[in-house]
């Protein structure tokens, strides 16, 4: 006799799996696309937490505003630290106040190594 079983997982395996696989993807994007794609995971991660609480999916919801929420804070610091600047003016206000930083001043240019130049005359 065949037991009927559904194709639908409902157990905490799967739940644990399905987190698993969303943040080993966060992770790699990260890692190989940098701090811009990382903030926009974290934005993607906003949308579909809404996604997830409009359905009823409120421990989704909860772990995707989490997860976003933090992707989006590493993105914009590491974003800063490579470039030198904030990437908008509503990040720089957050995160100053947020982390009790002062405003810097802006910082010199970059020193470049001297190159030969052809002098024209």
């Amino acid at each position: 006799m065949a037991v009927h079983r559904s194709a639908e997982h409902t157990g905490v395996l799967a739940s644990i799996v399905a987190i698993t696989g969303l943040v080993c993807v966060f992770v790699w994007v990260a890692w190989r696309f940098g701090p811009t794609i990382t903030r926009y995971c974290g934005i993607a991660s906003w949308w579909a937490a809404w996604v997830c609480g409009s359905q009823g999916g409120y421990g989704y919801m909860l772990l995707l505003l989490i997860l976003g929420t933090g992707s989006w804070a590493v993105g914009t610091l590491w974003y800063v630290k490579r470039r030198g600047h904030w990437p908008s003016p509503l990040s720089q206000r957050i995160f100053t106040r947020t982390l009790a930083t002062h405003r810097t001043k802006p910082s010199a240019p970059p020193r470049t190594t001297r190159r030969w130049r052809r002098r024209i005359h």
